[in-house]
């Protein structure tokens, strides 16, 4: 370094010695001159060394200090200095938001990995201890017990396989790797359509579910199999938070060029400390407030993947809740060039579920006219 700044020192002074000789009249005698040149160069040398040593001392011991972090506690950080030069100062704090994300970063990961370690440990606690049984027992186990204990090894290797499923999913979107497939034009009704036929078998019939649909098509570019699954999800949790009695809403609608579904349940409601947390991996509300007994137990991996499926076909996801009153989930996605070519306002338009639908094709009679979209949606939009 000292020996660039001399170099760099001595270069100009010989061209501006050169300038000035020839304008003075000619080169005569410059060249016995040009041999003070020479002493000069070790001079320079030596007071750009200590000027060098000088502007390195901050530097070294920044340097000394990010050795020291090899063998430091992640969270401790490099002290700053009010009298420390600007330029090392900031790199200081730049180390140290550095680590501030290196330490988040780990904290998160560690937590991740003691929760999945928690949820494998639960259903293989359980398949181990009825494995030991059976076992034990041998021929002479009673048959009640025999099929109690292979129907509950069969659950729990089921709810092992989704959990190692959704776990893959969350690695390979934080691995950066897509987590849709191949994307295609569809309409909104037919995912929501599949979504019922599914959720109408399961849901008791204590619950009421009812989906109000756009009668006009609403195109997405998406991946149908992704979406579905998100409204699964969605749907799914809110029946387990309802209880006898009560109704879950689904709607879907179209404005401003979005894709409006709602998900929409009379049930207990999400307090708002968990309405903060309720989209963290492996991060369920409590338990006694949900019908799981009736469903299962989840992973508390759902929300994460569905916020992540959402997030990667553009959209986005919200939560409103009121504990006691019921939650709304909305779901936006941008409407594919499709439905914008093909959706016409209808004076008369509406909504009609997938139900009645299937009512007309199977009378063959025309329905009676239905109420506006906007007036059904309206009326879901008002369910709690």
């Amino acid at each position: 370094m000292a020996l660039v700044m001399s170099i760099s020192g001595i270069i100009p002074i010989a061209i501006c010695h050169i300038i000035v000789a020839n304008a003075l009249g000619g080169m005569s005698g410059n060249l016995l001159e040009a041999f003070f040149y020479i002493p000069l160069l070790p001079v320079l040398f030596l007071v750009n060394w200590l000027l060098a040593g000088v502007m390195l001392v901050p530097i070294n011991q920044l340097l000394q200090a990010t050795e020291k972090l090899v063998n430091m506690d992640i969270r401790q950080r490099l002290e700053t200095d009010p009298t420390e030069p600007t330029e090392t100062s900031e790199l200081r704090k730049s180390f140290n938001r550095l680590l501030n994300r290196l330490e988040e970063s780990l904290n998160i990961q560690c937590q991740f990995v003691a929760d999945a370690s928690h949820e494998l440990r639960t259903p293989l606690t359980s398949i181990q201890g009825y494995t030991k049984l059976l076992l034990r027992r041998g021929q002479s186990i009673d048959a009640n017990l025999l099929a109690e204990a292979l129907q509950t090894i069969s659950d729990e290797s089921g709810r092992l396989i989704r959990l190692v499923s959704d776990l893959l999913q969350l690695a390979r979107a934080d691995a950066g790797q897509a987590v849709i497939n191949q994307q295609e034009i569809i309409d909104m009704r037919d995912v929501l359509g599949s979504v019922e036929d599914t959720v109408t078998v399961i849901a008791p019939e204590q619950i009421e579910i009812q989906f109000i649909l756009s009668q006009t098509p609403i195109y997405v570019f998406a991946d149908g199999d992704r979406l579905k699954q998100v409204f699964l999800n969605l749907t799914n949790n809110a029946i387990k938070a309802t209880q006898a009695g009560g109704k879950v809403t689904v709607t879907l609608r179209s404005t401003n060029g979005q894709a409006i579904i709602r998900v929409i349940d009379t049930g207990i409601g999400i307090a708002p400390a968990d309405q903060q947390r309720i989209f963290n991996r492996f991060y369920r509300v409590e338990r006694s407030r949900t019908r799981s007994r009736l469903y299962g137990g989840g992973t508390g991996l759902g929300l994460a993947i569905a916020l992540t499926i959402i997030k990667a076909h553009k959209g986005t996801i919200e939560l409103e809740s009121e504990l006691n009153k019921g939650s709304t989930f909305t779901v936006r996605l941008p409407i594919g060039e499709k439905s914008e070519k093909l959706q016409q306002p209808a004076a008369a338009g509406g909504s009609t579920t997938i139900s009645e639908r299937a009512k007309e094709m199977a009378s063959g009679e025309p329905m009676r006219s239905p109420e506006s979209d906007s007036q059904l949606t309206g009326t879901a939009d008002g369910v709690k």
